[in-house]
């Protein structure tokens, strides 16, 4: 009885000591926060808070089978992601987004500047 006891124990402890504390990236991610940085000289304010607007409404899905769903207003583009040790993500080889402190944070240029947005998990 005292051997399964300590089996028991033993078996415990090692499972607890392999457990994962990272946050899981599978759910649904919404933007948490917008950062359009246009050339002035190109854009009006008002451009720069549509574009703003229209990036809130996008979101991300992954999968527990690691396939990454992303909707925004033009639709809905699927493929499997992959997450690097450095936080890069892909999605069917393509750089995605970067996995930072518990966010997603994708980054789209343009000929007018760039566009950063911050998602949260839901």
């Amino acid at each position: 009885m005292k051997k399964q006891i300590l089996f028991l124990l033993g078996t415990f402890l090692a499972l607890y000591a392999c457990r994962n504390d990272s946050p899981s990236l599978i759910g649904t991610w919404t933007v948490d926060k917008v950062n359009v940085q246009f050339d002035e000289r190109r854009s009006t304010p008002e451009l720069v808070k549509q574009i703003g607007e229209m990036e809130k409404q996008n979101t991300i899905v992954i999968g527990p089978d690691s396939l990454l769903t992303f909707n925004n207003l033009e639709g809905e583009t699927q493929g499997r992601m992959r997450l690097s040790k450095d936080g890069t993500m892909t999605c069917d080889g393509t750089v995605f987004g970067l996995w930072e402190e518990g966010r997603i944070i994708t980054r789209t240029d343009s000929p007018l500047g760039e566009i950063l947005v911050t998602y949260r998990k839901k």
